[in-house]
């Protein structure tokens, strides 16, 4: 529930923590390591409860990806930190320039369900290295873990520096309504909206993570099997809950029988035992809600027409969602016009790259862009006439992986960044410093009256 002494508490401490020293923000971070590896297990077991993912994958798809983001921050942050100086400007030649990296203040992480622990502590690493405080406020649909994050939380931080707050939509909401220096929200772009309507009410900056209907096009030439092998661990991943996993493929004309084969043969081998899903590694649907929503989504393309060319077995009892291959897809269903979050896969053909491109720049930008191709001229067209957050070349979700490389979308598909100096870069703010030489100042030059001072004009024009 929603505590406005811990906000009130945070703002007092934010002042002191913003001119903390770099050994006292690493020291921060170290807390912060060693209490990941202290809570590690509850977490791991919080996400076998909430989401079914085996320890395996919650190891590399949420902790490793935190603990390779906080190698990196230390290992950099002196240099991040680093008052800059630009250098003598012609206009005030004697005046020191600096740029300092000035944290925002008291920062709200509005986290999601469906990577809850690596989509909260993620952000969480970037704003306390910039020398914020936070408030968090992790999913609902995901109650096990959130708790395991408070835990975490109030065994590693002071309510002062980190603290958790739990509740549904309407406690987001109400903090949302506060004066909060910056709000880093990860989610589906229709409660982005909302997010950056109330922060539009306090002039509070933002970031946001979404999403949208990743495409993936697969090359003329390209070997079948291996782009169906990759593409599949891609849309398998987290039950195709995550907000770069491949949304359609486009595939040349001719090509969808014998690339659904493939799809089946590796969903059968690595997904299914005697045709049943592996109860035991299959990452469930997050909600009851959420699975009828993907129920409901393969009867619409049923009902208009749309061919179902491959479905497994689905375990409703367990919210396991068997692959379901769709094409023939009408434009007026959900699985054309929204992203879709689960295992569906639907399929288009192109006669032309031309056509293909056509057929992604007709939807909203995407956070990710895949292309199976050995052809540089081909993937050049693809990547040069589109728009997407990130692109992977001949495999998917590679881009997300490297913490050196900013990590976001643009209009639908969010703002900002996240990861590694970029990340760091969203919760700071660079603040300019002008120190004027007590011997010389240029703008006494420019001062009134202005008779007979149109030499000084040009002069300026040739040199500024």
């Amino acid at each position: 529930m929603l505590n406005m002494e811990t906000f009130e508490l945070q703002k007092k401490h934010a002042l002191l923590y913003k001119n903390s020293t770099l050994s006292e923000r690493v020291g921060v971070l170290n807390r912060f390591e060693k209490g990941l590896h202290k809570h590690e297990a509850a977490l791991t077991q919080a996400l076998k409860t909430d989401l079914n993912k085996h320890a395996f994958e919650s190891s590399i798809m949420e902790f490793s990806l935190i603990f390779a983001e906080l190698k990196a921050v230390r290992r950099e942050l002196r240099e991040w930190m680093a008052i800059g100086y630009p250098g003598m400007s012609f206009a005030n030649p004697f005046a020191r320039n600096k740029i300092h990296v000035e944290s925002k203040g008291v920062c709200l992480i509005l986290s999601p369900w469906n990577y809850p622990v690596q989509l909260t502590l993620t952000p969480l690493i970037s704003c306390l290295a910039a020398g914020n405080t936070a408030i968090i406020k992790p999913s609902e649909y995901t109650p096990t873990v959130s708790q395991a994050l408070k835990a975490f939380v109030e065994d590693t931080f002071l309510p002062k520096e980190v603290s958790v707050m739990l509740g549904d939509g309407s406690v987001a909401s109400k903090l949302t309504e506060l004066p909060f220096n910056h709000i880093f929200f990860t989610g589906s772009p229709a409660v982005g909206k909302l997010v950056m309507a109330a922060a539009a009410k306090n002039l509070t900056s933002i970031t946001l993570e979404l999403g949208g209907k990743s495409p993936v096009v697969i090359g003329k030439d390209y070997d079948l099997k291996d782009a169906a092998k990759k593409i599949l661990w891609g849309k398998y991943t987290n039950a195709g809950q995550t907000c770069i996993a491949t949304d359609y493929v486009l595939l040349p004309k001719g090509k969808t029988t014998e690339f659904v084969e493939h799809l089946q043969k590796y969903y059968h081998s690595n997904y299914t035992i005697d045709g049943e899903l592996n109860s035991d590694e299959v990452v469930c649907i997050v909600s009851e809600k959420h699975y009828a929503r993907l129920t409901s989504m393969v009867e619409e393309v049923r009902n208009t027409d749309g061919a179902i060319l491959f479905e497994g077995k689905h375990k409703p009892n367990e919210r396991l969602f068997g692959l379901t291959v769709v094409g023939n897809v009408s434009k007026e269903t959900k699985v054309y016009q929204e992203e879709i979050f689960g295992p569906i896969l639907p399929i288009f053909e192109y006669e032309s790259m031309e056509e293909a491109v056509d057929f992604i720049r007709s939807k909203d930008k995407p956070l990710a862009l895949y292309v199976f191709s050995h052809n540089r001229n081909e993937r050049k067209f693809i990547t040069r006439n589109t728009w997407a957050g990130g692109v992977t070349i001949n495999d998917v979700f590679l881009h997300l992986s490297d913490v050196r490389m900013p990590f976001g979308g643009s209009n639908f598909s969010g703002m900002g960044y996240s990861h590694g100096y970029h990340g760091f870069l969203e919760f700071c703010h660079l603040k300019s410093e002008v120190h004027v030489s007590q011997f010389f100042n240029s703008t006494s030059l420019v001062h009134p009256p202005y008779a007979r001072k149109e030499w000084l004009a040009k002069l300026l024009r040739r040199i500024i």
